[in-house]
């Protein structure tokens, strides 16, 4: 069953599937704050919610408080707006603001899972818990404004060599300014259902680390920064794979 024309308009909201049960849904706190001092909804808005395992449950609220929210829920459909390409980006860690904006946008693209890399020019190393709970935090709003049916996945940062030797893809890109004569998109031919790209730090990646198993690629004749080279990377993916044309 699809997705009725008006649910596009709702506020969407991923909760924890504990809390959906069988017909009511209950808002975990911050959600309620959000519903009920931040957004003023009341008894009788729809929303919708997505329980990240691929439902999407449309809901009435029934209750709206300080102490609590919960929904009724009125219709359940297959939840839209994955891609049918896998895409894990490795990033090398970038500068706090720099690797936020490539988690943001990322997520809007459609990358599927993100694993933060280290690499021989990395200037950031360490990442503590509570940054890894704010680029949780950045990952699910950013699935609930672009629409995303579940939240990418985030590893844990690892050395770049054991990032290549551990992914799976079908595809393994590893963009670098030295490589010549394969584009991107000349490497993606035949659409592959799994993609994995490496993007290096703002130094950029050294002329040691490429090769082995990832194909050395090029984004074009220009320079890019490391955070431009990921979103541009990634839109070329997508755009090579099918992924951003109309149903």
């Amino acid at each position: 069953m699809h997705l009725q024309p008006f649910a596009d308009a709702m506020h969407r909201f991923f909760v924890d599937p504990q809390l959906i049960g069988p017909t009511a849904v209950s808002f975990p706190p911050h959600l309620t704050h959000q519903i009920h001092a931040v957004l003023r909804m009341t008894p009788g808005a729809q929303v919708l919610v997505l329980d990240n395992a691929g439902q999407a449950y449309q809901l009435t609220l029934t209750a709206v408080s300080r102490q609590q929210v919960i929904g009724q829920i009125t219709a359940r459909y297959a939840a839209a707006g994955e891609p049918a390409t896998y895409l894990t980006l490795y990033q090398a860690l970038l500068k706090a603001e720099h690797f936020e904006w490539v988690l943001q946008k990322g997520t809007e693209l459609g990358v599927s899972r993100f694993v933060p890399i280290i690499t021989a020019r990395t200037v950031v190393t360490a990442v503590r818990p509570s940054k890894a709970a704010r680029w949780q935090r950045i990952l699910t709003e950013a699935a609930e404004q672009s629409r995303r049916g579940r939240i990418p996945e985030l590893a844990a940062p690892m050395p770049l060599a054991e990032a290549l030797a551990t992914c799976t893809a079908d595809a393994i890109l590893m963009p670098w300014e030295g490589a010549t004569g394969l584009s991107l998109t000349a490497a993606l031919v035949g659409r592959p259902r799994s993609v994995a790209l490496f993007i290096g730090p703002e130094g950029g990646l050294a002329a040691e680390e490429i090769g082995g198993r990832a194909m050395a690629v090029s984004l074009g004749p220009r320079i890019l920064r490391a955070e431009t080279a990921a979103i541009v990377a990634v839109t070329l993916v997508m755009q090579a794979c099918g992924d951003l044309e109309l149903p």
